[in-house]
């Protein structure tokens, strides 16, 4: 069973993302979802059989038995608390069974509030009962609806039915699954049941001096649960057949050696050029078709769905909002969009921080916003989407939004900043990412330690990513994300700084002009390129870099950062293609202005440009 134990995991964690989904649905009134969490609940256990996890199939079984109660009937908040309790016990068994190869996990608690809820639903109708019969009539079963009266006559003829879960008139509809509170003999009924066909399972518990049902005798018909068995096997090891699971290091491995196949591509082509050799060339122009390709292909695999991990942010939306004492509307939308797998991943842990912020300090409690004219249920939305060639994140709110003037007085309380600093909006609202920065007074578990809202920003800027705060008081908080869809191989303008050659991504390059006395304006001391009557800060590469200038006509590449255009000024452009982008990494990483390097065919290192160090607003006060 070891072979299929990392199978086994990976589609267990997947339905159990499916359950935490469905719960949430069911308790907005969405019927349709009990039917996708038998499904997800039954297939479980027919898997945890199959490994041989009895605890984590008991829980499924008992999981499956409560939520037959709710077929027809509403579900509250309090209910979908104890039936999401259920999935995090299975959440906890399958760390268990990871890390030990055992799903030995105390699940008594869980189970008493399980049996709890399926008492109560039906406690006025059974007081004079004294058995509960739960019985589930095979699926293969041609009238479901005549063996379920079958049954009850059979059950009649030696106990007094007090009452039936649903009523008896759905039963006869067609029913797969019922209960029967009965008065009479345990043993009788079990005798009568067991020569009954088209029986898949039944148990049989009887009441205590607790007035608890307690189970004290079942039994499954051997046969088809073979077969059911036999069948789960037979799914599971074709779905382990079809699919090939990946280590996601693998694939960097692979882009890396794609990688390193562009590199000698460009130096072979140098020496077709220089020596001009026609037939070289020839046979690396369809070499290149080849390497470009299985590049497309290689990123194909990389890119996932970023609902592989929003899903998992409503379940954690609601229990924040009720533990805060808050209700909170969640939406999340552009699920299909796709980002490289490494990108997404490393983007988790900041989304549910900044989630986590705007329920938090976003949303008011429900008294707050009624006193202020607004919906009790405060609205936060995470969608992802694509944009030009990145892809665009953003978690927005309807709460508080941030207030500039507490910002701004609280970095002076903590020396972040002077007094007589003179920031723009902009820069005060970038002033939450600075490390230690918190408007509490007084730290909570969740959140006011100054402490994650500056990882938000120093990952997103590590991706090559660039973040953006629209908030207004009173209104809300709009949090946008730009982000590359991969970080391995992207493509870039050459530009030569004297005898310096740099990168500069073509994601940020919206044009290049030259430079000319023209349009080379200074005002009040400070450079600007005047480009279709509009002003746009300049730069010159060789100042921010202390280098010398080059002679001759400069180039003003005009660049775009969180829709603000800047120029940068170099002596030339050499050449626009793809590189290979090799991290910075020990003391280099903390190298501001440079996302990384590229080598060129010749054997060249050349500084990539990340425009939004570049040309952020690191520097305060």
């Amino acid at each position: 069973m070891s072979d299929y134990k990392t199978d086994f995991l990976h589609e267990a964690k997947e339905f159990v993302e499916i359950m935490n989904q469905c719960f949430l649905r069911l308790e907005k009134g969405e019927k349709s979802a009990i039917d996708e969490i038998f499904r997800a609940a039954h297939t479980l256990k027919g898997m945890a059989g199959f490994m041989g996890y009895k605890n984590l199939e008991n829980l499924c079984h008992k999981l499956e038995s409560v939520l037959g109660k709710f077929r027809d009937r509403e579900v509250g908040e309090d209910i979908v608390d104890i039936l999401l309790l259920s999935v995090d016990k299975i959440s906890e068994m399958l760390c268990k069974i990871e890390n030990d190869n055992c799903d030995e996990v105390d699940c008594r608690l869980i189970f008493e509030k399980l049996y709890e809820i399926e008492e109560e639903r039906v406690e006025k109708e059974v007081e004079n009962a004294n058995l509960k019969i739960e019985i589930k009539i095979a699926e293969n079963c041609q009238m479901m609806g005549v063996r379920g009266l079958l049954i009850l006559e059979t059950l009649r003829n030696i106990c007094e039915i007090k009452a039936t879960e649903p009523e008896e008139n759905k039963i006869e509809d067609g029913c797969a699954f019922f209960t029967v509170y009965a008065r009479g003999n345990v043993k009788a009924v079990d005798e009568a049941l067991s020569g009954v066909s088209e029986i898949e399972k039944y148990s049989i518990r009887e009441l205590n001096e607790d007035k608890k049902f307690l189970e004290i005798s079942e039994m499954e018909n051997r046969t088809e649960l073979r077969e059911e068995i036999r069948e789960e096997k037979r799914d599971f090891i074709s779905r382990k057949s079809e699919d090939v699971r990946v280590d996601v290091r693998v694939l960097d491995t692979i882009m890396n050696l794609i990688g390193e196949l562009v590199i000698i591509k460009s130096r072979l082509l140098q020496i077709a050029s220089k020596h001009n050799i026609q037939e070289l060339s020839e046979a690396i122009n369809i070499m290149d078709k080849s390497i470009t390709n299985l590049q497309d292909e290689v990123m194909k695999v990389r890119m996932v769905k970023v609902e592989r991990i929003f899903n998992k942010f409503p379940r954690m939306v609601r229990d924040l909002a009720k533990r805060l004492g808050k209700r909170v509307e969640f939406t999340m939308e552009g699920l299909d969009t796709e980002l490289d797998r490494t990108v997404l991943d490393k983007m988790s842990d900041p989304i549910m921080h900044l989630l986590r912020n705007a329920v938090d300090h976003g949303i008011e409690s429900p008294k707050e916003r009624i006193m202020i004219g607004k919906s009790e249920i405060g609205k936060i939305k995470l969608s992802a989407r694509r944009e030009k060639s990145n892809v665009v994140i953003e978690i927005e709110d309807d709460g508080k939004g941030l207030d500039l003037e507490e910002i701004r007085k609280k970095a002076i309380e903590k020396g972040l900043i002077s007094e007589n600093s003179n920031l723009s909006e902009e820069e005060i609202k970038m002033l939450i990412f600075i490390p230690g920065f918190s408007t509490k007074d007084v730290p909570t578990e969740i959140s006011g330690r100054g402490i994650g809202m500056d990882v938000v920003k120093t990952t997103v800027e590590k991706l090559g990513g660039s973040l953006k705060i629209v908030s207004e008081k009173g209104k809300g908080t709009r949090i946008k994300i730009n982000l590359p869809p991969t970080v391995a191989i992207i493509k870039s303008l050459l530009v030569l700084v004297n005898d310096q050659v740099y990168a500069i991504p073509i994601s940020n390059v919206v044009e290049a002009v030259y430079v000319d006395e023209n349009n080379w304006k200074k005002i009040h001391g400070s450079p600007f390129l005047f480009v279709r009557d509009n002003l746009i800060p300049a730069f010159k590469i060789s100042e921010i870099f202390g280098c010398e200038d080059g002679s001759g006509r400069k180039v003003g590449i005009i660049v775009e950062k969180e829709s603000e255009k800047f120029a940068l000024i170099v002596d030339s452009i050499l050449d626009q293609q793809e590189i290979v982008v090799k991290p910075l990494t020990g003391f280099l990483s903390k190298v501001k202005g440079f996302s990384g390097v590229t080598i060129l065919g010749d054997g060249t290192v050349v500084p990539i440009i990340d425009i939004s160090s570049l040309l952020g607003g690191d520097k305060f006060g």
